[in-house]
């Protein structure tokens, strides 16, 4: 169901790279630079900490790239931020033209899809449209992440957003 949320959900917000990337990992030519495995989150938020200490993050990512697997762990301001981290550390080590790629911007929905099936279609419970923007300095490029968890859905837009970079790589 997500799956197809995702579709529709492409030509509203410009997630255009989503929508390319869906068809270019469908030909059988096309290598994926990488695959993220497993993702682990760490978020703490100290409310009587002062503001610049109140949130710590730390994410664990594990990512098979060229055949092997590599497990990474960083920190950043919330979860997106450290998944992005721990993402690149991996990632820049083998496509240094990833460091070009910045976060521009990142907009979280809810989607009331349809009549409400229950309570939790209209609240926390909702699924929810993460939608990306990346820009390396000279393209920009949207992606858009459906899941009913907000950092499954961020997650799957930063990893859209790194790999529409790759798209054109085949070191494999």
């Amino acid at each position: 169901m997500a799956g197809d949320l995702k579709e529709a959900f492409f030509h509203l917000d410009g997630a255009w790279a989503s929508f390319e990337l869906m068809s270019i990992r469908k030909r059988e030519d096309y290598l994926k630079p990488f695959r993220v495995l497993r993702c682990k989150i760490d978020d703490q938020v100290d409310f009587q900490a002062p503001e610049t200490l109140r949130s710590v993050t730390e994410a664990t990512v594990l990512i098979e790239i060229f055949g092997e697997e590599e497990l990474v762990a960083a920190n950043g301001r919330g979860p997106v931020h450290a998944v992005d981290n721990a993402m690149r550390k991996i990632l820049e080590k083998h496509y240094p033209q990833l460091s070009e790629v910045k976060l521009e911007e990142f907009d979280v929905r809810l989607l009331h899809h349809g009549a409400a099936r229950d309570d939790d279609e209209n609240g926390a419970g909702a699924l929810v449209r993460v939608l990306a923007i990346f820009s390396d300095g000279t393209d920009r490029w949207g992606t858009v992440g459906v899941a009913a968890d907000i950092l499954q859905a961020s997650v799957e837009c930063i990893i859209d957003g790194l790999e529409w970079k790759l798209r054109d790589e085949h070191k494999h």
